[in-house]
């Protein structure tokens, strides 16, 4: 669900600018922030546990040299054919199988907060498990080992991944990509009633709705009523 958005300008290092203005208005104490990489800065870090007294997890690339140089030491030496948590999925014409292992941040890093770097191995294979593809993604958390244990960090940063299928959804069902509204705050209109859509139909019935199919029949139908979406009444006054 899309509880706020900040407008970006066409250069993308502004999206670092719009993070504390986002998260400001937001009663967050106590939830975990999750973030890309570009948003692994010190900042970021201070202002989500000093000032809103909430966790961070942050994705750790270059733009953060020594932080990202000592989780790949971090990851060099952890034993690999051992994960601390693994899971093993099946689906879309393939296999994936995700590895978790965690470990301390040194503190040379000098990073805001961090305790705990996660370590996430994600391996691709053809539905007769032939190898297609494996990646390592490095994460820092100010979370400690006893706030939250291996199958909690990983279920936590895959939480994260979904925001793609917002991205993917508005792009594909609701055909953004293509939009010739660029005028004004028309776009930024029109993003927020795309957003307030899926998120309706999200909230009514997440695990058996297709957002797709729910708006086709809506096209269909418009005057048909919200709950034969499984839209609670609430929602319709």
């Amino acid at each position: 669900m899309v509880i706020g958005q900040r407008n970006v300008e066409n250069d993308k290092t502004n999206e670092i600018l719009a993070f504390a203005p986002l998260l400001e208005p937001l009663e967050i104490v106590g939830t975990v922030i999750t973030a890309d990489a570009l948003h692994a800065q010190r900042k970021a870090a201070s202002f989500i546990v000093e000032s809103k007294k909430a966790h961070y997890i942050f994705g750790v690339k270059g733009n953060q040299p020594r932080l990202h140089n000592a989780a790949v030491i971090v990851g060099d030496e952890i034993d690999r054919d051992h994960p601390e948590y693994e899971t093993c999925t099946r689906g879309h014409g393939r296999i994936d199988r995700h590895r978790v292992w965690s470990a301390p941040v040194p503190a040379s890093t000098e990073f805001p907060h961090a305790n705990l770097y996660i370590i996430v191995e994600r391996e691709s294979s053809t539905l007769n498990d032939v190898r297609t593809s494996i990646e390592t993604r490095y994460y820092v958390t100010d979370l400690t080992a006893d706030d939250a244990d291996p199958e909690h960090l990983l279920r936590l940063v895959r939480d994260h991944w979904s925001i793609e299928s917002l991205h993917w959804v508005r792009d594909n069902t609701f055909d953004e990509d293509r939009s010739q509204v660029r005028t004004g705050t028309l776009p930024r209109i029109l993003a927020t009633l795309r957003n307030l859509a899926i998120g309706i139909i999200r909230y009514a019935a997440p695990l058996r709705v297709n957002i797709a199919a729910a708006t086709r029949q809506l096209a269909r139908q418009p005057d048909i009523t919200l709950d034969l979406l499984g839209i609670p009444p609430l929602l319709c006054k």
